[in-house]
């Protein structure tokens, strides 16, 4: 099992300030992300390795702040940014500047480290309560956006690690976003019976 994944971090100033931004590209990590039905964001995991690297990137979101950007192979499926909110106030118009000039910025290898397995007794302190409206999940023509609270990059990463260990298939997050939110299924394909 892998213990690191090499991923690129590039540094993108959007109006006075900087921010970092992993850039990775769905199909080289076999992850998907989709919208159906006008109301329901699809992130389809291919197995759980795919699966723990997903919650390594909301770990890494959540400690280092950076903006998480996973790049669309084909027409069928969309980009997504992961972000913290309170830190990064980002608008459509910016995550469509940040897409373009990921291009064209130089990028920086950094060595992410990856989950391998999930903590249970995490499960013995769950309190909903604690992260309901700490996710935003919306989606707008091609670009899908993940707006989370550190409670809720929390949640996500705790329920990717949750779903690559344990023989659960998928996790519907409506309940943890606003009203207004688009639902957010994450799936492990290998285990979706």
């Amino acid at each position: 099992m892998l213990l690191s994944y090499q991923v690129e971090r590039a540094k993108v100033r959007m109006k006075s300030k900087e921010m970092t931004v992993v850039v990775l590209q769905q199909k080289d990590i076999h992850i998907e992300i989709r919208e159906e039905l006008g109301r329901v964001l699809l992130m389809d995991a291919a197995d759980c390795q795919e699966m723990f690297l997903l919650s390594s990137l909301f770990r890494h979101s959540m400690q280092t702040h950076d903006v998480i950007f996973l790049e669309r192979d084909k027409d069928s499926n969309m980009d997504l940014f992961i972000f913290n909110g309170a830190i990064h106030a980002l608008t459509m118009k910016d995550l469509r500047k940040i897409k373009t000039s990921t291009r064209f910025t130089k990028t920086e290898l950094y060595r992410l480290t990856l989950e391998n397995s999930h903590d249970d007794s995490m499960w013995d302190t769950w309190e909903h309560w604690k992260y309901e409206e700490q996710l935003r999940v919306k989606a707008d023509q091609d670009i899908g956006v993940i707006n989370a609270s550190q409670l809720g990059l929390e949640l996500l990463f705790h329920q990717c690690a949750y779903l690559a260990s344990s023989f659960t298939g998928h996790s519907h997050m409506d309940w943890n976003s606003t009203q207004s939110s688009i639902e957010l299924i994450i799936r492990n394909i290998a285990r979706n019976d």
